[in-house]
């Protein structure tokens, strides 16, 4: 099914519900009256929930026509009517789909217990819309840093300086150290845990333990592997590089430097020339290795 059908088939009940069986989002190009037709707009919202954007005002406001939307595709909270926003049973099946429609809801329901610990469960960034209340609810945000621990970043002071919350926060993802409270950046056993999940969030901690023995130790040893890391691409490249060069050698170095002048104009375009001329020297080798097997 598509757009291209003729402007009298989307007027035709049998012709739309075939087509939105098939992709409920040719609902948009229906007549204004199928849009309305309760039993069109229910196939098409069971196929694809994003379809009850194109349903009739009355539709979007049909408890039953948005339950189905939404149980497909929590984003259709966004388009059911405003006094369905606010229907907790709506909300709650929204959010399970998709937590991060909570922005969707009523002040009222975002504000509602329950409501918010199904969403932070399925989605813990949907914190960020969560209320003040509730960014204070130790069983809230213990949910929220247990599904992703960056949720801490939308927790209350309070619950930033308390050693649970945190650490468990720090366990799912150690760069949330970064938004603990000083004291707790100062927590040995804290930064312990961030650290052992990512070595990286050593640099969240306080100024007094980076130079805590053990944690001078550890940034060393990491900084460490980096400069090894580092110095031994940088070898690799140098042997390939003098390899590439012996095996120019090979296939007479005079020979080469006059390709490489006769080209190295237009091989240099846009490129470094250094990186051009390895990249000539690669498949001058190549081909000199080559005819080297042929007189062998």
């Amino acid at each position: 099914m598509n757009a291209v059908a003729g402007s009298d088939d989307w007027t035709n009940r049998d012709f739309v519900l075939v087509a939105v069986a098939d992709y409920g989002l040719t609902l948009a190009w229906s007549s204004d009256e199928l849009r309305a037709d309760r039993g069109v707009v229910m196939v098409a919202v069971a196929e694809n929930g994003g379809a009850l954007k194109y349903a009739s005002d009355e539709l979007r406001n049909d408890r039953g026509v948005v339950m189905a939307a939404v149980i497909q595709d929590g984003h259709a909270l966004e388009w059911a009517s405003a006094e369905l926003r606010n229907d907790r049973e709506v909300v709650m099946a929204a959010v399970a789909q998709n937590g991060y429609v909570l922005v969707c809801a009523s002040d009222e329901l975002r504000n509602d217990r329950e409501v918010v610990l199904v969403a932070v469960t399925q989605e813990s960034d949907s914190m960020q819309w969560v209320s003040a209340e509730l960014r204070n609810d130790r069983e809230v945000v213990m949910a929220a840093v247990a599904n992703h621990g960056y949720a801490l970043r939308y927790a209350s002071d309070e619950l930033r300086n308390d050693r649970e919350v945190v650490m468990a926060a720090v366990a799912q993802n150690g760069h949330a150290l970064r938004f603990a409270s000083a004291e707790l950046r100062d927590d040995r056993e804290v930064v312990m845990a961030a650290v052992a999940q990512n070595g990286h969030a050593l640099r969240f901690a306080s100024g007094k333990l980076w130079n805590d023995p053990l944690f001078v130790w550890f940034r060393n040893r990491t900084y460490s592997q980096k400069l090894w890391t580092v110095l031994s691409v940088r070898f690799y490249v140098v042997l390939f590089v003098k390899k590439l060069q012996r095996r120019v050698e090979a296939g007479d170095n005079a020979r080469f430097e006059a390709a490489w002048a006769e080209h190295r104009e237009e091989l240099t375009v846009g490129v470094p020339e250094c990186v051009a001329k390895v990249s000539f020297q690669h498949g001058w080798a190549a081909h000199a290795g080559r005819k080297r097997l042929q007189v062998e």
